[in-house]
């Protein structure tokens, strides 16, 4: 059996409403979205990633890339709610076979996606008030990210890089949430070529010379701070960004499951950190 991938056209046919049923969530981003329609008191287990006040008590199932199917059945859900990113396969096509119904919920990497998303939700798990509120106020966050690069004189150039133990440099392409955090927030990706994330030879990386850098913070707790970094990944000290010292930490849960309400928080904090003149808390006024 092939992984139910659910766009919005086909889920609203094929699945009922799920209020009261026993859902566990696999993913961060996921996770985030089900405690901001207040669909908390639903879950009965979370995965590893979704470290949230709301769901600290419950169960966790393990890694959203490394279910178990017994571990998971063994908590009797209605449901489990990912993104493309959960599996292994064997485990989706055993629980599914069991009666659980699978949503693999789109990860596209856009702000469309996650508002299609939400909708999605909203009318599945009734609550459509709820979601139409939330919708209110990211379409508000994302103008106001839109409305602030038009002010932005010269855009920064920002590399995401996968540190590793390894001393590898690993950049975030295009097709990656990275990337559509780093846009949303106004820098220009010199990696944008790259298809999802690809480990750079010292030249491709040297010759990217990025102004800036953006590590995930799960990542950075290994270093602590910029000189042990750079100590570790020498050729950061011949960038821009390793001259003068302009690497960010980005939370690394806004990057697991594709685009979600981490994403757009950690994009408006990043546009501040890179470009401080603009009018961040200035609200944008819409027409009608």
């Amino acid at each position: 059996m092939n992984k139910v991938w659910i766009s919005v056209g086909c889920f609203l046919l094929s699945f009922g409403s799920v209020a009261g049923d026993r859902i566990i969530s696999a993913g961060a981003g996921v996770t985030e979205l089900l405690i901001a329609l207040d669909k908390q008191d639903d879950l009965v287990a979370v995965d590893l990633t979704s470290r949230f006040a709301a769901v600290a008590k419950l169960p966790v199932v393990g890694y959203h890339r490394q279910l178990s199917a017994e571990g998971l059945l063994s908590l009797a859900p209605d449901i489990l709610i990912g993104s493309s990113e959960m599996g292994p396969q064997s485990t989706l096509d055993l629980l599914s076979q069991s009666g659980v119904n699978v949503m693999v919920l789109p990860t596209e990497t856009t702000t469309k996606n996650l508002l299609d998303t939400i909708t999605l939700l909203g009318d599945k798990l009734d609550r459509k008030s709820q979601a139409k509120q939330l919708i209110i106020k990211l379409d508000h966050d994302i103008k106001q990210l839109e409305a602030n690069q038009q002010q932005i004189k010269t855009p920064k150039t920002m590399l995401f890089l996968l540190l590793n133990d390894k001393g590898t440099y690993t950049a975030a392409g295009r097709n990656t949430t990275a990337h559509s955090v780093m846009t949303l927030a106004g820098a220009v990706n010199p990696a944008a070529a790259l298809n999802a994330y690809q480990a750079l030879s010292a030249e491709a990386f040297l010759a990217m010379a990025p102004e800036s850098i953006l590590v995930s913070g799960r990542h950075w707790q290994k270093y602590q701070d910029i000189d042990t970094l750079i100590a570790a990944m020498p050729l950061l000290a011949q960038t821009p960004a390793g001259r003068n010292k302009a690497i960010y930490v980005i939370d690394g849960r806004a990057l697991i499951g594709g685009l979600g309400l981490n994403s757009i928080e950690q994009a408006k904090q990043l546009q501040v950190k890179l470009y401080p003149y603009l009018s961040a808390n200035l609200e944008l006024e819409l027409k009608n």
